[in-house]
């Protein structure tokens, strides 16, 4: 049995139905809702980001026919929310969402596996799933931050006739 469902709206302005086998059509509600999503001024590129979403997704995750495995709008909706700040940070929005929709689904056939074998497998997938995810975090930290580690101090105490150093400190031969 399906559980067809008509279009799936969100507050994105985007909604989708079809499938693989089907054809998917997409239809905008808000204009240039696309380039919202995807933060740019160039259809292409949000046309293309978004085809490149569908690529990594399974048939199941891209059709009306289980709605309970529909993963287009959540892809959308995990992009939007790293709401990237240019082309670099488009790209890897989407590896990111494809990234995570990979690990649940490897931890879902972690979760169902009936042998020792099985149990493995889909547990290595699952961690290198979760080490690029968060390989990933960390690459869109270091660009937005030009790959500076920032440490920020919020409460020192300095006794009577201590002394604090506010500045960069440095040690060792050759500095004072």
């Amino acid at each position: 049995m399906t559980d067809k469902a008509p279009k799936k709206r969100n507050t994105l302005g985007v909604e989708f139905s079809g499938s693989n086998e089907t054809g998917q059509q997409i239809t905008l509600t808000t204009a240039d809702a696309l380039k919202k999503v995807f933060r740019t001024e160039h259809d292409e590129t949000a046309n293309g980001l978004l085809r490149h979403c569908f690529k990594v997704l399974g048939s199941s995750e891209v059709s009306d026919d289980l709605q309970g495995n529909d993963e287009r709008l959540f892809m959308l909706n995990s992009i939007e929310g790293i709401a990237p700040r240019d082309g670099v940070e488009r790209m890897l929005a989407v590896q990111m969402s494809a990234t995570h929709v990979a690990m649940v689904r490897s931890a879902g056939r972690l979760a169902n596996a009936s042998t020792l074998e099985q149990v493995k497998v889909h547990y290595s997938g699952y961690t290198k799933m979760a080490r690029t995810y968060t390989a990933q975090m960390e690459a869109l930290r270091k660009h937005r931050n030009g790959g500076k580690q920032t440490v920020t101090v919020q409460h020192v105490n300095v006794e009577d006739g201590g002394q604090a150093i506010v500045g960069n400190v440095q040690s060792g031969e050759g500095h004072t």
